[in-house]
């Protein structure tokens, strides 16, 4: 059975503070989930993800009409929302401007129970990436293939960097127009760009 892996990342500043990152053992899928759910009761995998595919449908309608969801087990949820201060100079007043800006999740006490039960282990990383940056985009188009998105954490195991060097690879494919964001904050995924498919390996 894998352990939640950390290293250890000095921090910039003066005080040279150390912090441990996470370090991901991947992403599991909704097949994935399925499959497992199908192991341990008679329910099919499709009738799964039809389940599953009507449950995020029918949280997304609710927090659309302003409710919020409590999923005993799993948590809470919420409309996030963002909001944007303008000057309106012609009346020299000032003008705030609200808009939903994704979803708020409260973790359930007793799945951060379970969580919390891990003992971290930690993970031999090296400081600097062994392979060029193109290299490394390579293996990320590659990946995209097969995969509906990527963050940052999977991206540093993929081409074996640090967290640092993923977070500047990514940035960088990014602005070049490789791939895109979505979701938010410590859901925040990359997708691949019309540009980024266009790169697609060949066989």
């Amino acid at each position: 059975m894998r352990r939640v892996g950390f290293s250890v990342y000095d921090l910039p500043g003066k005080n040279q503070a150390s912090c441990a990152r996470l370090i991901s053992n991947g992403t599991k899928n909704m097949q994935e989930v399925c499959e497992y759910i199908n192991e341990c009761c008679s329910v099919t995998s499709s009738d799964i993800k039809g389940v599953l595919d009507a449950l995020s449908n029918y949280i997304g309608h609710q927090l659309s009409n302003g409710y919020s969801v409590e999923l005993d087990g799993f948590g809470h949820f919420s409309p996030a929302l963002k909001t944007q201060k303008k000057e309106d100079k012609e009346n020299g007043k000032t003008v705030f401007t609200v808009s939903v800006d994704g979803v708020n999740f409260r973790c359930a006490p007793e799945l951060k129970e379970k969580v919390k039960e891990c003992r971290p282990k930690k993970v031999k990383r090296e400081n600097e990436a062994t392979s060029s940056r193109e290299e490394r985009k390579t293996q990320m188009l590659e990946y995209l293939q097969n995969h509906h998105s990527i963050n940052i954490s999977d991206y540093a195991i993929l081409n074996q960097c640090t967290y640092y060097t993923a977070q500047h690879d990514i940035k960088k494919y990014e602005e070049e127009g490789y791939i895109q964001q979505e979701g938010y904050k410590t859901h925040r995924v990359y997708r691949l760009t019309e540009k980024g498919t266009e790169c697609k390996q060949p066989d």
